[in-house]
C-alpha cells in the first residue's frame, strides 16, 4: 500500500475534531467508494480493502443512500452463491 501526503481544509479537520485518524479513515472509504462507483473495485474488492467484508461494504453503501442495483455479473453470482448457501444450510 502506497502513502502519500495531501492538505486538509480547516473545516474537515475541524469538523473531525482534529483527529487525523478520523480522517484518514474516512478518506480511505471515500477512495473507496469512489473507485467503485467508477465500476474500478467490485463490492467484494472494496469490503476486502476496508475489512469490512462484501456485506459491510453494502452496508456502507445503503446507510449513505448509495444504489446498488447496478451490480456487475461477477457481484450478482457471487450474492446468488451466498443466497444458496444460507438456504442449504437450513
Amino acid at each position: 500500500m502506497q502513502t502519500i501526503r495531501i492538505d486538509i481544509p480547516d473545516v474537515i479537520w475541524k469538523s473531525h475534531g482534529n483527529n487525523a485518524s478520523s480522517i484518514r479513515e474516512e478518506a480511505k472509504r471515500g477512495l473507496v467508494i469512489w473507485e467503485y462507483l467508477n465500476g474500478n473495485l467490485t463490492i467484494g474488492e472494496c469490503g476486502e480493502i476496508l475489512e469490512t467484508g462484501y456485506r459491510g461494504f453494502l452496508e456502507l453503501l445503503w446507510n449513505r443512500g448509495i444504489p446498488t442495483d447496478a451490480l456487475s455479473q461477477d457481484e450478482l453470482d457471487s450474492q446468488l452463491s451466498h443466497l444458496r448457501e444460507i438456504v442449504d444450510s437450513k
